[in-house]
C-alpha cells in the first residue's frame, strides 16, 4: 500500500471522521480507521465486476489483512464486523428505470402522481446473532471526488465523467451487531469472516435472482 495519511483531527471531532487513510497502488481499495471502526472498501473494474467469487476473494484477502494488523495491537478490541456487497444495475439490464423497477417489485403504493424517486430497505435477523440488511434503491453515478486533507487546509478534486447514468443499486450488509446490541459480543475472528464470505456468496448464486425477479427474500 501507499504510506498511510495521517488526519490531523481534533480530538472532539465525530468518531466516523477517519484519523488514518490509505489506498492500493492501483486505486481499487481504500482502508480508513476511525476512532471507533476500521473499514476496506475495493470498487471493482471490469476485470472482477461480472465475477461475485473473483470480487469476493479478492475483498476476503483485504479483510484478513486488516484482522491481522488489528489483531496484533493488543489495545483493540473487536466487538463486532460486518460484510457489504453493493451491486448496480442500468435501466437497460432491468427493463425499466430503477424508480418503476423498485415501484413494481418492491412497493404497494398506488398513485397517479409520477414517482420521482423510491427506496425500500428490510432488515432480517439471521441466527439469533446476525443482521441481514437489505437496501434497494435509485442511484446516480457522479463524477468522483478525492479528498485530501493536510497541514494547509482540505483540498477537493472533482474528476469529470461523460455519463451520470440512473442504476439500481442493491446493498447486501450481513452482520454481527445484533448479537452486540443484545450485550452477547461475539467479536471477530477468521472463521467469522470466513463465514460472512461463504453466506454473502450463497446468498448472491441462489437468492439474488429470486430477490430481483420476485422481490422475495430467501437466504
Amino acid at each position: 500500500m501507499k504510506p498511510f495519511q495521517i488526519h490531523s483531527v481534533p480530538d472532539e471531532a465525530p468518531f466516523e471522521l477517519p484519523r488514518i487513510s490509505a489506498t492500493t497502488e492501483n486505486g481499487h481499495s481504500s482502508l480508513n480507521i476511525a476512532a471507533q471502526s476500521a473499514q476496506v472498501l475495493s470498487r471493482y473494474d471490469e476485470a472482477f465486476s461480472k465475477d461475485f467469487a473473483k470480487s469476493l476473494n479478492y475483498s476476503k484477502s483485504k479483510a484478513l489483512e486488516l484482522y491481522a494488523a488489528l489483531t496484533t495491537m493488543p489495545a483493540i478490541r473487536l466487538h463486532f464486523a460486518g460484510l457489504a456487497v453493493q451491486l448496480l444495475m442500468s435501466a437497460s439490464e432491468i427493463g425499466s428505470s430503477p424508480v418503476e423497477f423498485i415501484s413494481d417489485t418492491y412497493l404497494k403504493v398506488s398513485s397517479k402522481l409520477p414517482m420521482s424517486d423510491a427506496s425500500a430497505k428490510l432488515v432480517y435477523k439471521v441466527d439469533n446473532d446476525l443482521y441481514l440488511n437489505l437496501e434497494v434503491q435509485k442511484i446516480v453515478l457522479t463524477d468522483p471526488l478525492s479528498i485530501n486533507i493536510g497541514p494547509d487546509g482540505i483540498s477537493v478534486v472533482k474528476k469529470l465523467q461523460s455519463n451520470n447514468e440512473e442504476m439500481l443499486a442493491i446493498s447486501i450488509d450481513f452482520n454481527n451487531r445484533l448479537a452486540f446490541n443484545e450485550g452477547r459480543i461475539l467479536g471477530c475472528d477468521k472463521n467469522t469472516i470466513e463465514s460472512f464470505y461463504g453466506r454473502i456468496q450463497a446468498f448472491l448464486e441462489s437468492g439474488f435472482d429470486i430477490l430481483l425477479k420476485n422481490g422475495e427474500v430467501k437466504f
